[in-house]
Protein backbone atom coordinates (compact mmCIF):
# COMPACT_ATOMS: atom_id res chain seq x y z
CA UNK A 1 0.00 0.00 0.00
CA UNK A 2 2.88 2.37 0.76
CA UNK A 3 4.41 1.78 -2.67
CA UNK A 4 1.06 2.40 -4.37
CA UNK A 5 0.74 5.68 -2.44
CA UNK A 6 4.30 6.62 -3.42
CA UNK A 7 3.64 5.96 -7.12
CA UNK A 8 0.35 7.85 -6.98
CA UNK A 9 2.03 10.88 -5.36
CA UNK A 10 4.85 10.81 -7.90
CA UNK A 11 2.44 10.75 -10.84
CA UNK A 12 0.35 13.55 -9.38
CA UNK A 13 3.45 15.61 -8.61
CA UNK A 14 5.27 15.22 -11.93
CA UNK A 15 2.53 14.54 -14.48
CA UNK A 16 1.38 18.14 -14.97
CA UNK A 17 4.96 19.42 -15.05
CA UNK A 18 5.94 16.88 -17.71
CA UNK A 19 3.01 17.94 -19.89
CA UNK A 20 3.84 21.63 -19.39
CA UNK A 21 7.54 21.01 -20.13
CA UNK A 22 6.84 19.25 -23.41
CA UNK A 23 4.11 21.68 -24.54
CA UNK A 24 6.08 24.92 -24.08
CA UNK A 25 9.39 26.20 -25.48
CA UNK A 26 10.99 25.41 -22.11
CA UNK A 27 12.29 22.16 -23.60
CA UNK A 28 14.45 24.15 -26.04
CA UNK A 29 16.67 25.47 -23.22
CA UNK A 30 18.13 22.05 -22.29
CA UNK A 31 16.77 22.03 -18.75
CA UNK A 32 15.84 18.36 -18.83
CA UNK A 33 18.90 17.27 -16.82
CA UNK A 34 18.14 19.69 -14.01
CA UNK A 35 14.49 18.65 -14.01
CA UNK A 36 15.42 14.98 -13.77
CA UNK A 37 17.83 15.63 -10.89
CA UNK A 38 15.14 17.56 -9.02
CA UNK A 39 12.63 14.76 -9.62
CA UNK A 40 15.05 12.12 -8.34
CA UNK A 41 15.80 14.10 -5.18
CA UNK A 42 12.08 14.62 -4.58
CA UNK A 43 11.30 10.93 -5.10
CA UNK A 44 14.09 9.80 -2.78
CA UNK A 45 13.00 12.25 -0.09
CA UNK A 46 9.37 11.16 -0.36
CA UNK A 47 10.33 7.49 -0.29
CA UNK A 48 12.48 8.03 2.81
CA UNK A 49 9.62 9.87 4.51
CA UNK A 50 7.17 7.06 3.73
CA UNK A 51 9.60 4.41 4.99
CA UNK A 52 10.13 6.36 8.23
CA UNK A 53 6.38 6.73 8.72
CA UNK A 54 5.81 3.03 8.07
CA UNK A 55 8.63 2.07 10.44
CA UNK A 56 8.14 4.41 13.39
CA UNK A 57 4.40 5.17 13.40
CA UNK A 58 2.75 3.75 16.50
CA UNK A 59 -0.05 1.31 15.72
CA UNK A 60 -2.79 0.83 18.28
CA UNK A 61 -3.39 -2.69 19.59
CA UNK A 62 -7.10 -2.12 20.06
CA UNK A 63 -9.72 -2.14 17.35
CA UNK A 64 -11.48 0.96 18.64
CA UNK A 65 -10.74 4.45 17.37
CA UNK A 66 -9.51 6.98 19.92
CA UNK A 67 -9.73 10.60 18.78
CA UNK A 68 -7.32 11.82 21.49
CA UNK A 69 -4.59 9.26 20.90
Amino acid sequence: MTMFHFINCAILAFGPHAVYYSATPLSEHETLGTSIKAAVVYLLTTLAKLICLATFLKVSDTDSFDLYQ
